[in-house]
């Protein structure tokens, strides 16, 4: 006899807010799933509608996690399926550099915790000796602000640049 509201027994067939408990079984638990993805009335829909199939009649603790990693793992839909994103772009090769300090690579790290005022981070790279600068900042640091930094942190000791790479 089970002793909560959430569970209950009917016909020796435990139930978890009406829905058939799945114990843990891992044959038994793949073969609720293959019936709700598998088969040729199912179709292999997909990660969210075979949880919602699932879930109409049956629970198990993290079933969502069990179904993801089922779907993602599905011979048939990994090479059937199209894939849904825009392709990539070619990717070109930055040039071979000449010396320290003539390219560098700028970035910011933004909303940090705040530390004296400051919650984010203008990072400066070279991108020959990999010598890095961490000037503190805020997020709402302006191009003028950031001018400034750049000016008074790094152009103050290695003078005039060839190139800047950033986002």
């Amino acid at each position: 006899m089970v002793c909560s509201v959430e569970w209950s027994e009917e016909d020796r067939v435990l139930r978890f807010r009406g829905k058939i408990y799945v114990p843990r079984n891992s044959d038994l638990r793949r073969r609720v799933v293959l019936l709700c993805h598998d088969t040729k009335v199912a179709g292999h829909p997909g990660r969210w509608k075979t949880l919602e199939l699932v879930s109409r009649n049956y629970w198990w603790p993290q079933m969502s996690r069990y179904i993801r990693q089922y779907v993602s793992t599905c011979n048939l839909c990994l090479r059937t399926k199209p894939i849904r994103q825009a392709p990539v772009g070619e990717l070109y090769p930055l040039w071979i550099l000449d010396s320290r300090w003539d390219t560098l690579s700028v970035d910011f790290v933004v909303e940090l915790p705040l530390s004296s005022r400051h919650d984010a981070v203008m990072t400066v790279v070279d991108l020959v000796s990999k010598r890095t600068y961490f000037i503190p900042t805020h997020t709402t640091v302006t191009v003028e602000e950031a001018a400034r930094l750049f000016l008074h942190q790094v152009w103050k000791l290695h003078g005039l640049l060839k190139c800047i790479v950033s986002d």
